[in-house]
């Protein structure tokens, strides 16, 4: 198979095709789809193969993880620098990756956006039958005056696949299209896809099929730096600055990558991309002075130490908050510096795919995740209970009673409600000055289940971003609602000044374990309001002995700070 090894001789150009990793062909599976014709020096594809293929790959992804991924997760509960809790953690995904691998609950609530970037030979064609050009009805899609399907054909039959996918597993519709310049509204089918086809030599077609959540997204940065930058501290620094700025709400531990450099700001996130689902893995690690893109080993290396000393660990303290990184270095106009830093959460949600005359492949999935469980189940020790179903009095006082960092398990009756929620119950309330009883009788829980299966109470069922409520914070409190508020990650200083406050708290939940929290840890869920924001409906659900850490107390101390 091809790796995109970069051509011998000097590079005029920048190309990052040149430098894929796609790895071994041991890598892949065959699938069974209308085999590739060759004739006259082309490749001939069927059209809806290629929807298949699109189809199959969000699919799996949904579910599994990419081979090799979940022992790096497993290895941390070996190593002798993980926390306790950080050990809670780990294997709490790594028991999330076996529920989801049976079939019916995703890995995550946020199913992601649809993201397909292709490398298409210039010598493969795609239409309604393997024919020749030229021949009777030969590439021909339906409604089309040319024989050979274009680019943004391809790109279009990927697509559809992707929205097959969503529709069959039940995958969240998280896309939002403009209705005006401010407005907008859910498409429903979790279209449009992101599709980047680009043109390569050759007769073959690469593809990476990924899904990325809003958590991960979140957190890129990109900025254009002063050239001063290329000094050890001021690069380190700035490093720093930014592998901290991350925090947990992304579900770490991550794959951290950085990108220093590109021709454009476009170029240098392409390359952060490409690099954060290892795409760039095979760049090399010495520099030619030609303007060949380098991997430094060095660097990764120093993002990774940087990462353990911010105390972040896996959500809940410790060093593991990287579980991998990279560092891709570009060449750049002599006036420029583009930097960009982003990451890839625990899911991971990716897989290559490529096409050439022996076949279709797709990148194999880890079938079996219970096979890396350590037979004794790691416990967190100490966790008090907090039952929302016992009289709020009682409840809240109780968690009054406790500080940041206290582990808890919570049972009990809490409302659901997310962003476009938050922004209606806020105009409401600007015009009745009063809030709704369910922000005010129970706890409030920022979380956007998946559609549950035949027979099941809920879809995958994990918390949301929690800093994205934060403008909201000051007036709920201050009427009496969302004393206390459940997430993830940390939150800023308003909403903190707001819940210590109003003697609220706020608590956060394990990011990247929802397939497990909705089979294992919830008991009921109704719509009972805004049931026409889908997703973002809020929903009165009943918890069971759910896993959670005590971040923010109601004296306003923060376990993040």
């Amino acid at each position: 198979m091809e790796t995109g090894a970069a051509e011998e001789g000097q590079m005029s150009h920048m190309d990052l095709s040149r430098y894929l990793d796609f790895g071994q062909e041991n890598d892949y599976r065959k699938l069974e789809l209308p085999p590739p014709v060759k004739r006259r020096g082309r490749l001939g594809i069927e059209a809806r193969a290629l929807a298949e293929l699109s189809r199959i790959a969000f699919s799996e992804i949904a579910f599994k993880y990419p081979k090799g991924h979940l022992e790096g997760l497993a290895a941390m509960l070996d190593d002798q620098r993980s926390s306790q809790r950080e050990r809670f953690v780990i294997e709490t995904l790594l028991r999330n990756a076996a529920v989801a691998a049976e079939g019916l609950f995703p890995t995550c609530q946020d199913t992601g956006t649809a993201l397909i970037y292709g490398w298409k030979g210039e010598l493969l064609n795609c239409g309604n039958s393997p024919s020749l050009p030229g021949e009777k009805g030969a590439w021909k899609r339906k409604g089309a005056e040319d024989e050979a399907a274009a680019p943004g054909d391809i790109a279009s039959l990927l697509a559809e696949g992707a929205g097959k996918a969503y529709a069959e597993r039940r995958l969240r519709a998280s896309q939002l299209g403009p209705l005006n310049a401010l407005a907008e509204g859910n498409t429903k089918d979790n279209l449009p896809a992101l599709v980047d086809i680009r043109a390569v030599p050759g007769d073959s077609l690469r593809l990476l099929f990924a899904a990325k959540g809003g958590g991960s997204t979140s957190r890129t940065s990109l900025s254009m730096e002063s050239p001063a930058m290329l000094r050890t501290q001021a690069l380190k620094t700035q490093l720093e600055a930014r592998i901290r700025g991350l925090g947990v709400a992304g579900c770490p531990p991550y794959t951290i990558a950085a990108v220093l450099g590109g021709a454009s700001l476009s170029q240098t996130l392409y390359a952060l991309e490409l690099a954060s689902y290892g795409l760039l893995d095979g760049l090399s690690k010495e520099a030619t002075g030609d303007g060949t893109p380098v991997r430094s080993q060095e660097w990764e290396e120093i993002m990774a130490e940087i990462a353990a000393e911010t105390g972040l660990g896996a959500q809940w303290g410790g060093r593991q908050l990287a579980l991998d990184t990279r560092f891709i270095r570009l060449s750049r106009h002599a006036a420029t510096l583009p930097f960009a830093l982003g990451i890839s959460c625990s899911a991971h949600r990716k897989a290559r795919a490529f096409v050439n005359n022996q076949g279709w492949y797709l990148e194999k999935m880890e079938e079996d995740p219970a096979r890396l469980l350590p037979r004794s189940v790691n416990l967190l020790p100490g966790a008090v209970e907090i039952d929302f179903d016992t009289p709020k009095a009682v409840w809240l006082e109780k968690l009054r009673s406790l500080r940041a960092g206290d582990p808890l398990l919570l049972s009990g009756s809490v409302t659901l409600a997310r962003d476009a929620a938050h922004a209606r119950i806020a105009a409401s309330m600007r015009e009745k000055a009063a809030a709704p009883a369910y922000m005010t009788e129970h706890p409030v829980f920022y979380a956007g289940p998946t559609e549950p299966a035949p027979g099941r109470v809920s879809g995958s069922f994990g918390p949301t971003t929690a800093s994205r409520m934060d403008p909201y914070m000051e007036e709920l409190t201050r009427v009496g609602a969302s004393l206390v508020s459940i997430a993830k990650g940390g939150r800023g200083a308003a909403a903190i000044k707001a819940i210590a406050a109003s003697k609220g708290a706020y608590i956060a939940c394990i990011g990247g374990a929802a397939a497990l929290t909705a089979r294992e840890h919830l008991l009921e869920s109704k719509v009972i309001d805004h049931a026409d924001l889908g997703m973002e409906a809020i929903r009165l659900v009943r918890l069971s002995r759910l896993p959670a850490l005590l971040v923010i107390d109601s004296n306003g101390g923060n376990f993040y700070a």
